[in-house]
């Protein structure tokens, strides 16, 4: 880092002032916009991209997970955990026919019980429709670049877009980043913690013979994951496929060589293999430009290769070709930002509930080897959302937890949905009783909670 630095001094024209500012427009911050809004506060959303959706879209794939782990456990009953906008979400594409709803897994049911795929483009614009109608006020190609002060309360935003340096002045910020960039800006405490974990880099390939190749891998014993549907196809109706290709020695010391795993991957249409999750770089701090982009460069290379050897030595792959890469790497783990609560994984995994929980989660990315005991699911309370030495600020997504084994269950697109509209709800609060987020009663935000749909199974509470 060089340690030449120019001095700036700085008018910034506040260009809004709001309710709710919600910073990050991806899995997370849509829900948060829209509980926000339908609770009443004049709502903004800021997003880098030109679309809404984030890592649900640009690298999670199926939407991880909606129900309890009922099938790894025999006899057990099976929950929807995640309601609210999240299933609104789900019943409007089902019906533009963008989604096949939950579906069960045939292979694999002791990782998730249930997976959900929507189509990713239908999505972008359903998301959009879905704010408008909330009358959120949208900002894409728009990064935020500072946070606003008064003594310890975030008062709003600075951002950077094509109108040049502009402020927005709000009652409450929510940092849905994914990399806690706001309230690191705000000065809250948080831990690095991309040493523990990897970014990845999922890529689609069309003209894939997926009945083909899932015949070759079931004769090599290769498949670990697979649900089939109807997609419209009289002869393809496989869509998800995990397989380990580390099985093949042309790909063990390639695949090894980075870290690479599965792939896993679903397909939503036939000839098409929409997503395959297999590329992989370990311990990028995907907070540093140069580094970021170095890892990208190279996750594209990977990409591209690994599609090569795929048509080169797996059938089903012969004619196929690469049509899709994500917007940007796959970010898992950067800042954990420091709130009042850190879930533990013996939280997680032993259905630990709160009085102040706004939501309810039942997923581990790391089943069977970590599983939440006995089909069960546990809460997350307001207090993680709520950084220590801060107040005007929530965050909700893959920065609440700093425990990795934790995080393997915080960070995934189901409890990122529910979290979104959680810190929503509690804006919204904030701003129709002027409070701020540290002094409103919580369980007015979980009667909102209720009203908009979320499930939170009380007589357990």
């Amino acid at each position: 880092m060089s340690e030449k630095f120019i001095m700036e001094s700085l008018k910034t024209p506040v260009r809004f002032e709001v309710d709710t500012v919600v910073c990050g427009g991806g899995t997370a911050g849509v829900t948060a916009a829209l509980a926000s809004a339908r609770g009443g506060a004049k709502t903004l959303l800021i997003e880098r991209y030109g679309f809404v959706g984030g890592t649900m879209l640009n690298g999670a794939g199926p939407i991880h997970s909606f129900f309890n782990l009922y099938k790894a456990f025999p006899g057990a009953k099976e929950q929807q955990v995640v309601k609210g906008i999240a299933q609104e979400i789900i019943d409007r594409m089902m019906k533009m026919g963008a989604s096949p709803g939950h579906l069960e897994m045939s292979r694999g049911g002791n990782y998730d019980s249930r997976i959900t795929l929507i189509d990713w483009e239908t999505y972008k614009d359903l998301a959009l429709r879905m704010l408008e109608e909330a009358g959120v006020t949208i900002l894409l190609h728009t990064m935020v670049t500072s946070a606003i002060k008064e003594g310890n309360r975030v008062t709003g935003v600075v951002i950077e877009g094509k109108s040049g340096r502009e402020a927005i002045l709000a009652h409450t910020v929510i940092d849905t980043t994914g990399d806690g960039d706001v309230a690191a800006f705000a000065g809250a405490e948080y831990i690095k913690k991309h040493d523990t974990t990897s970014v990845g880099y999922p890529f689609g390939m069309m003209n894939v013979d997926m009945p083909r190749l899932l015949n070759y891998l079931e004769e090599n014993d290769m498949v670990t994951q697979l649900v089939r549907a109807d997609k419209g196809s009289a002869r393809d109706d496989v869509v998800r496929l995990g397989f380990e290709l580390k099985k093949h020695p042309a790909f063990t010391d390639f695949m090894n060589k980075y870290g690479m795993w599965g792939p896993l991957g679903f397909s939503l249409h036939e000839f098409n293999y929409t997503y395959i999750n297999s590329c992989n770089i370990r311990h990028v701090d995907a907070t540093d430009t140069l580094i970021l982009s170095n890892a990208e460069i190279t996750l594209r290379h990977q990409a591209n290769e690994l599609a090569s050897m795929l048509r080169k030595h797996i059938p089903g792959f012969e004619n196929a070709y690469l049509y899709w890469t994500p917007v940007s790497a796959g970010v898992r783990y950067t800042r954990c930002i420091v709130c009042e609560h850190d879930m533990t994984i013996d939280e997680i995994v032993n259905c630990a509930r709160f009085e102040d929980e706004l939501m309810l989660y039942g997923f581990h990315d790391s089943a069977p080897r970590i599983m939440i005991k006995n089909a069960g699911w546990y809460g997350i309370p307001y207090r993680a959302f709520i950084p220590k030495g801060l107040d005007g600020i929530l965050v909700a997504g893959r920065m609440i937890t700093s425990e990795f084994p934790a995080h393997m269950s915080t960070r995934n697109t189901g409890s990122c949905l529910a979290q979104g509209q959680a810190v929503g709800a509690a804006a919204a609060i904030a701003a129709k009783e002027k409070k701020s987020v540290r002094e409103i009663d919580v369980q007015k935000v979980r009667s909102l909670l209720k009203e908009q749909g979320v499930w939170l199974d009380d007589e357990k509470a």
